[in-house]
């Protein structure tokens, strides 16, 4: 799991510039927390959340904490397999 991490850590560092990378670290996304809105940019919430669909085996497509149609198939998927509604 801390190896999964790392790795997102290490692409998002690459596709973000430095002071987007600076904001999110470990911490932040580990205690990142579900809220309401369209979030702006590289978000926390979405990196977890994107991370736990990949481990779920729901491929959200690049994990990069920012909101994608793949990302959004990714969670309908879930949802239709769980039984739960969209």
């Amino acid at each position: 799991m801390v190896r999964l991490f790392v790795v997102a850590a290490v692409a998002l560092a690459l596709a973000c510039s430095g002071a987007q990378a600076a904001r999110l670290d470990l911490d932040a996304v580990n205690q990142a927390q579900f809220s309401e809105g369209e979030p702006k940019d590289v978000s926390p919430m979405l990196l977890k959340a994107q991370i736990l669909l990949d481990r779920a085996r729901f491929s959200p497509g690049l994990i990069d904490g920012r909101l994608s149609d793949n990302f959004a198939k990714a969670v309908a998927a879930f949802q239709a397999a769980n039984g739960l509604a969209s």
